[in-house]
């Protein structure tokens, strides 16, 4: 440790630390502009110049080394009269157009750090400002961000946040003296310059040269509501910005969120999506009324293509729905109903879908919707390996694993802000990545060796690759004898995997077989991530399986940077799953097959379960469409509209004799709908998340319900209760039998009593913004951001011999790739 004097303090700060981040340290502020905590040291405004005794002129403490018995002042007369000379200067260059809003008015933009600083200083910013703009206004079509470098100070925070935060390096310093300016790449337009429009540039411009342009006249937020991102499994946290000038109040903006007291995996980054996806919030064509079939008022049969919809108070909806659920399942019984839930909603809402299946209708045809175009993509993962989840955290292998192997997933596309972050591991730390893929994908770019196989055969190339690791020696031995039930017949399978046969089966090289196999094994470890890509209904298990015999055999299985990791698509596809969303589960991945597992929730809910498997959703469909199901219940997803089996499901759903439909925007499948029940959108509601790594994160509510929109959790007791008390089921008075429930809360103490590997989590936990990995056992427990392999199955792994699917390996070949 390093000690100095500060302002007449004594601090001790680390070697590596500079003298504003020792004063930091003290509580001491000095002003900056160019500098940011998350980015580089540039050194360029010179607006943190402090004195130093001994030294001739100012020093920048952004990137002054601290170093023994240096005394500062941070404050002094001539610092004071130094930063205001540096203020005037910035100012000279800097024009304001005014049209920022303030105040109800369009005026001068007074939020920037630019500006602050000013009235820190009292320099007088319309005194010293530029009299006329030197560039035009808005100067760049892209539809995001608004770029007026009139603003510009050449701080360059965009450039290094563009380099340093999303890897893409489309800003740039360009041109000499009084001509010198920031470009998008070589001066042409930010799209041009293969920007993402992920607006990392704009969160860290300290003047609004970039802003969003969505809402650059928008005026400042009345409030500001700290959220999780409603799209991808990332979980990021972000702000909604909330406007109060219409009554329930208005979300104009998105903006990073900059809590530090709350962990986040994302910081201040954020993708396009999650910063600028928000209009859907307010769109026009959302659902604000509840609406039923006329045939239903009439009480007539249904008509072919189900008759006009007729808006109608809640308790008509309500009951119409009840009633139709009630009627099919007394007539039919539990198992001719269906329910669909969904990996956009909260952990309540799917929790309590699971329950009205379960209790209230007495069914297990229960699952995801998105499982309809996609097999789940831990499928097999919980038998090989006992983990139906991402055993290691998104942090932990951005910043430990040594190699990557990236197979089936669009990284960069699907999960933006752990994309980047993979890009960064490959840029800074040099970590050597794997990309295999049949198409082109944007993390290729990055990778040691991108692989283009043919499509679907992606178990004989983990297969080939496992061949040469035993043929070279390169197998973990001591894993094996860790876990060695079933490697005798894997080995067997894997030994007719030859190299050359392998390449004649996924069109890859021999060289190339033989170069992926040394990276991963003289890498190690190495940390596997796969995604919606991988998990085609026909080979997406025997996939995951083979990758869970990977890590095996490189040992890279319970350790840092390693694992076995399915990015999902959805923002709570793992909660949907976690609440027990799937045929065969209930919440807390235990069996439905398992007589203990059903007691426990038969003694919860007083009712009985039945022991069969339910179907998983395509197959319900299908049942839909051949009779087989009569009712049912659709939650939160455009089904029709996210499937390549789009024509049968339409057709399915036109057979199935009544379908509810719980939506916050019409979809196509209100056309097959008897009852439209209007739900309300992520800025509307409260409630959990839990991300692909495990992480569970609260969402809060930040304006009221759109027109008669009401809460999803709402809506599935009210269905739930009227069907109880009709001519029903008989359920025993349990703790929670009942569905009185009146807050989201009351539902996840629910959820936690009933669920070990939520146990210990609460609401209070997550508001002071602790990190929580399930398993948490208790409400000390730290939670698990390494989940061991063997977690649901009394620590053992198995090896799962898989044999490649014959193919029709001409239809398979990938497409040639044309580089422009």
């Amino acid at each position: 440790m390093i000690s100095l004097t500060i302002n007449g303090q004594t601090v001790e700060a680390p070697e590596n630390y500079t003298v504003l981040q020792a004063a930091e340290k003290l509580g001491i502020t000095i002003p900056t502009l160019c500098y940011h905590k998350n980015l580089s040291p540039f050194g360029g405004c010179r607006l943190c110049v402090v004195e130093v005794q001994g030294a001739r002129l100012p020093m920048t403490s952004c990137v002054l080394p601290v170093s023994p018995g240096l005394v500062v002042q941070t404050e002094s007369p001539a610092v004071i009269q130094y930063r205001r000379a540096i203020l005037r200067i910035l100012l000279t260059n800097y024009y304001d157009a005014g049209y920022k809003r303030t105040n109800g008015k369009f005026d001068l933009d007074e939020d920037n750090e630019l500006m602050h600083w000013a009235r820190v200083y009292e320099v007088d910013s319309r005194k010293f400002m530029a009299k006329k703009p030197r560039f035009p206004i808005d100067s760049d079509p892209n539809p995001f961000v608004w770029v007026d470098m009139n603003k510009c100070i050449q701080c360059t925070r965009c450039v290094r946040a563009c380099a340093e935060v999303q890897g893409r390096f489309v800003w740039s310093q360009s041109y000499r003296g009084y001509k010198a300016r920031i470009v998008a790449g070589a001066d042409t337009t930010m799209l041009q310059a293969r920007c993402e429009s992920c607006g990392a540039c704009v969160a860290y411009c300290p003047t609004g040269a970039l802003d969003n342009k969505m809402s650059v006249g928008a005026g400042r937020a009345d409030r500001l509501i700290r959220t999780t991102c409603t799209y991808c499994g990332v979980g990021c946290q972000l702000v909604l910005n909330v406007k109060d000038d219409v009554p329930g109040g208005r979300v104009i903006r998105v903006t990073s969120n900059t809590d530090e007291s709350v962990a986040s995996v994302n910081g201040l980054h954020l993708c396009v999506k999650g910063r600028y996806g928000y209009e859907f919030i307010h769109s026009s064509q959302r659902v604000t009324r509840p609406r039923v079939r006329e045939y239903l008022l009439d009480g007539t049969p249904r008509p072919k293509e189900r008759g006009r919809w007729v808006e109608v108070d809640w308790d008509t909806a309500l009951n119409a729905a009840a009633q139709g659920l009630l009627r099919a399942r007394n007539q039919h019984g539990g198992q001719a109903i269906g329910v669909l839930a969904s990996g956009k909603n909260t952990n309540e809402e799917n929790y309590l879908l699971n329950k009205l299946a379960r209790q209230a209708l007495g069914t297990n045809h229960i699952d995801c919707c998105s499982h309809i175009y996609h097999a789940p993509l831990t499928e097999g993962l919980n038998e090989a390996l006992g983990i139906p989840a991402m055993s290691n955290s998104f942090d932990d292998i951005a910043s430990r694993a040594n190699s990557l192997l990236v197979i089936g997933s669009n990284l960069t596309e699907q999960h933006p802000v752990f994309g980047a972050h993979i890009r960064q591991a490959v840029l800074r730390r040099k970590i050597k990545m794997i990309v295999a893929n049949p198409d082109f994908t944007n993390i290729a770019e990055y990778a040691a060796l991108p692989l283009y196989h043919r499509p679907n055969t992606e178990t004989a190339l983990i297969n080939g690759l496992m061949h040469i690791i035993l043929e070279r020696g390169w197998e973990d031995q001591t894993c094996i004898a860790k876990h060695p039930n079933g490697f005798a017949e894997f080995r067997a399978v894997v030994a007719k995997y030859t190299p050359q046969k392998v390449a004649k089966i996924t069109g890859l090289s021999v060289e190339d077989l033989y170069q992926v196999a040394e990276i991963l094994a003289t890498n190690r470890p190495t940390a596997v991530l796969w995604s919606v890509g991988l998990a085609d209904p026909s080979t997406g298990r025997g996939n995951v399986q083979s990758l869970a015999n990977l890590q095996l055999l490189l040992g890279n299985l319970d350790v840092p940077g390693g694992g076995v990791n399915p990015l999902g698509g959805q923002n709570n596809i793992q909660g949907a799953c976690d609440m027990g969303c799937l045929p065969e589960l209930l919440p807390g991945y235990r069996r439905v097959a398992d007589e203990a597992a059903r007691a426990q929730f038969e003694r919860a809910w007083g009712t009985t379960i039945p022991a069969e498997t339910g179907l998983p959703a395509a197959q319900m469909l299908s049942a839909a469409g051949q009779g087989r199901i009569k009712a049912l219940y659709l939650y939160g997803e455009d089904i029709l509209n996210t499937s390549t089996l789009g024509a049968q499901l339409r057709r399915d759903l036109q057979a199935c004799e009544f379908v509810v439909l719980q939506e916050i925007l019409p979809s196509e499948a209100t056309r097959y709908a008897d009852v439209l029940l209007p739900g309300v959108g992520f800025a509307e509601k409260s409630g959990t998340y839990t991300s692909a790594e495990r992480r569970i994160q609260m969402i809060h509510q930040a304006i009221e319900p759109i027109g008669e929109a009401r809460p999803d959790w709402r809506i599935i007791a009210d269905v739930a209760r009227r069907i109880l008390t009709g001519e029903g089921r008989s359920i025993r008075e349990t703790d929670y039998s009942a569905w009185d429930y009146e807050t989201p809360e009351q539902i996840f103490h629910e959820i936690a009593a009933l669920t070990p590997i939520y146990a210990g989590v609460s609401y209070e936990r997550l508001e002071r913004g602790e990190r929580l990995q399930w398993p948490v056992d208790t409400a000390e427990h730290p939670g698990t951001p390494l989940l061991h392999c063997g977690y649901f199955s009394e620590g053992q792994a198995r090896w799962t011999p898989v044999e490649q699917k014959p193919l029709d390996i001409e239809s398979s070949k990938p497409q040639e790739l044309t580089l422009v």
